[in-house]
């Protein structure tokens, strides 16, 4: 029996499958992911035609849910605000982000090769937001938000119209150390937004590691690849981090029933 996660953000869906059966630290053996089709129901057609009759559908995520689970009813699902086990300082809980819940519930349950799940961690996620979620000692102690690395370009474009409107690359850029200057008009605004993102982590790291001298880092998100975090040390890279963590809570949600 494989489980398949569906993650639906607010522009990207992401389809994921695990092996029932597979170590805790497995990565997931398939993923896949497209922007938010207009016709949710004929994406869950082309995704759910590759499951068995015995596999097992989960919807969550932060986006809407509603066409997708119109399209699978039988799907079990986890809503923003729903009840769930995460021990967090987050007040109400329920207001806690569901993948930000996703990724400390990963880091706290082992999910991450090499990562001691009672260790104290920065678990960082570089999305549409930049996220740092602190747990230690089995529990969420609260976390910061801010803009994520196109959001930061898109917001020198919008308020300073000299400046160009450009994308985050593909590629990965030598631009995410702290000490990176731009030759160009584009590069030093990449170099500003990932430098600057650098940056932040490492002064976050840093403070906390007064008070945590083992604190560790967790790193997650589409934009990862760009940053280098040179100075912060243990530090661990998981690409599937957030869908380790739906996996691992629809996994605690079935075995607690």
């Amino acid at each position: 029996m494989n489980i398949w996660i569906l993650e639906v953000g607010n522009t990207r869906a992401k389809w994921a499958a695990f092996r029932d059966n597979d170590e805790s630290t497995a990565q997931p053996f398939s993923v896949e992911a497209m922007d938010i089709p207009p016709d949710a129901a004929l994406a869950m057609a082309i995704w759910s035609a590759q499951t068995a009759s015995e596999d097992v559908i989960c919807i969550t995520g932060s986006g809407d849910l509603d066409p997708w689970l119109q399209a699978a009813p039988h799907a079990k699902v986890l809503r923003p605000g729903d009840e769930l086990p995460l021990d967090t300082a987050a007040v109400p809980s329920t207001s806690l982000g569901l993948d930000r819940v996703a990724n400390a519930w990963a880091v706290l349950q082992g999910k991450v090769t090499g990562a001691e799940a009672t260790g104290d961690w920065l678990v960082v996620d570089a999305g549409t937001c930049l996220t740092m979620d602190l747990v230690s000692g089995g529990k969420h102690l609260g976390g910061t938000i801010s803009p994520g690395a196109q959001l930061r370009l898109n917001a020198m474009h919008d308020h300073a119209k000299a400046l160009p409107s450009i994308q985050v690359p593909l590629d990965r850029q030598p631009l995410g150390h702290a000490s990176a200057m731009g030759t160009s008009t584009e590069h030093a605004m990449l170099a500003g937004v990932f430098g600057g993102m650098d940056a932040e982590i490492t002064g976050k790291w840093g403070a906390l590691r007064q008070e945590m001298p083992n604190l560790g880092l967790v790193l997650a998100g589409g934009d990862a690849k760009f940053l280098e975090l040179r100075t912060i040390s243990p530090k661990f890279a998981d690409a599937h981090l957030t869908l380790k963590g739906f996996h691992a809570l629809f996994q605690h949600a079935h075995d607690h029933r």
